[in-house]
């Protein structure tokens, strides 16, 4: 079923383009009309969205989505399991271990709640179509 074939408005602080949202376990078909606040979703939630880095940036955007360590700009991490898919360009994704993960266009990534940071040191904006799953943390540390 199709849903909607529509411009995307972005939300300018975060670079995110919302596409579909679910704040519970979804039902389908389900339209995932997306509501004016932003976020990530609580456990059992999903949420689409596209999201842009331009170059020579980190992706450490004060934007009230995340938190972000104050002690290493553009650290974060959240309660959910992401699935990144990197449509254009490339992107580093660094831990906070040290290591570093580089991917370029059709790259895929699983973020499951770790602490980490995004680096666009291409010459191109990166744009990628993100798949937000809320999850319970066991342990419910702030960063």
């Amino acid at each position: 079923m199709l849903v909607a074939d529509e411009t995307i408005e972005r939300i300018d602080a975060a670079g995110l383009d919302p596409i579909w949202r679910s704040d519970a376990i979804p039902e389908v078909p389900n339209a995932g009309d997306v509501p004016e606040t932003a976020g990530f979703p609580d456990p059992g939630g999903v949420w689409v969205i596209g999201w842009v880095l331009e170059p020579g940036r980190i992706g450490d955007s004060d934007n009230g989505i995340v938190e972000m360590d104050d002690d290493a700009p553009g650290f974060h991490r959240t309660d959910s399991v992401d699935v990144h898919v990197l449509l254009e360009g490339s992107l580093v994704l660094e831990l906070d271990s040290g290591a570093e993960i580089e991917l370029n266009a059709g790259d895929t990534v699983v973020v499951n709640g770790n602490k980490h940071r995004w680096h666009n040191r291409g010459d191109e904006t990166a744009r990628a179509i993100v798949t937000i799953c809320g999850a319970a943390r066991n342990d419910r540390q702030e960063i």
